[in-house]
């Protein structure tokens, strides 16, 4: 039926302006991607990640262009041996082929998936994994927001987190999976955090200043 939906727009639109549409949108996506890429990794400066290696173990983990760039520079062409042929996408193959023990051996050159965990690129919003890491930073994103935020603000984050609270949480204490939960993030609440980050750790370091 989606098949059907492009030839149609295809046809519709003429070859030309067709390939145009699709390259004007798949650029919007780009340029999307790599924002939120940059917010997931300044936030992620104010925490420390808990190295339990799950993420490492049972997510697949996804390989953008630059990625197979710059890993094909360290590994060679044995990189494609590592990645998932049945995925539609690149994806490396699960558990993480570069994981030796509870180390990444390719720590200093790791996909940007990785770099950016436990925040993922799920259409159409960016989404936080609630893994225990993913739960530190969905936290302290409640209790900055109802420090910081606007009234309306801190409204939305109660009847949030109500919905979260009462679906079931993964237990990362125990040896029995349960489903992931993901928390949609949008841009303006990633800017509005990062914003309450620098703020409440800009606090933190002046009384520290005074109290010296």
């Amino acid at each position: 039926m989606k098949e059907k939906q492009v030839l149609k727009f295809k046809e519709l639109l003429g070859d030309e302006l067709f390939w145009f549409t699709v390259a004007q949108n798949l650029g919007m996506i780009e340029k999307v991607r790599r924002r939120f890429e940059a917010q997931a990794q300044a936030i992620l400066e104010y925490f420390e990640c808990k190295r339990c290696c799950r993420c490492c173990r049972e997510m697949p983990v996804h390989l953008n262009d630059d990625d197979i760039e710059r890993l094909v520079r360290i590994d060679g062409d044995s990189l494609f041996d590592k990645m998932n042929e049945n995925e539609v996408d690149n994806y490396l193959k699960t558990p993480c082929p570069y994981l030796n023990g509870n180390e990444c051996s390719i720590y200093k050159d790791k996909p940007t998936a990785c770099r950016i965990f436990p925040f993922v690129v799920i259409r159409p919003v960016p989404t936080l994994l609630l893994c225990p890491l993913g739960m530190e930073i969905y936290e302290e994103l409640k209790r900055l927001t109802r420090k910081y935020g606007k009234k309306e603000i801190k409204e939305y984050w109660s009847e949030e987190e109500s919905a979260i609270t009462s679906q079931r949480l993964p237990d990362y204490s125990g040896v029995i999976d349960k489903k992931a939960v993901y928390v949609a993030l949008s841009e303006s609440i990633l800017d509005d955090f990062l914003r309450y980050l620098r703020a409440d750790r800009g606090l933190k370091s002046s009384i520290h200043q005074i109290d010296e």
